[in-house]
């Protein structure tokens, strides 16, 4: 008999119903889910709970996502190319943005939570395809 493996997924909206929906939906699929509300939260997290995917909000207060995804590089170098970004409008052209799109996933608001789903699972390919090596773009992110 086969085992079926449970993602885990870090979810961090500045929106509670937006982050609710998206939790239960997420795990209604069979993952574990974990939420925060500010990017500062989620980096948290990050630091004391490994996750398979990291699904955040470009813009909150406090931290985004883009400053959560540099920080946890840095503690967990193995989530490079498993963050799934959601932005309410397409992101400009900014060098460090450019370094994100080149490794990781990115939605625009509204979300489809099929689209989504799909992005989940392409993330968490690339784990298994990677390995849990250390990253190479490790130095361009500080």
């Amino acid at each position: 008999m086969g085992r079926t493996l449970v993602l885990s997924v870090l979810l961090v909206d500045d929106s509670f119903a937006l982050r609710e929906a998206l939790a239960r939906s997420l795990a209604r699929r069979g993952c574990r889910v974990m939420t925060a509300s500010s990017g500062l939260e989620g980096y948290e997290i990050l630091r004391k709970t490994p996750v398979d995917v990291v699904v955040t909000d470009l813009n909150m207060p406090e931290r985004g996502g883009l400053w959560l995804w540099r920080q946890a590089l840095l503690v967990r170098p193995e989530l490079e190319g498993r963050f799934v970004l959601i932005a309410s409008e397409p992101l400009p052209e900014r060098p460090r943005l450019a370094l994100f799109t080149e490794t990781e996933r990115y939605l625009l608001k509204p979300l489809s939570i099929d689209r989504l789903w799909s992005e989940v699972q392409n993330a968490t390919r690339t784990k298994w395809e990677k390995g849990e090596g250390r990253s190479t773009r490790r130095a361009a992110l500080t």
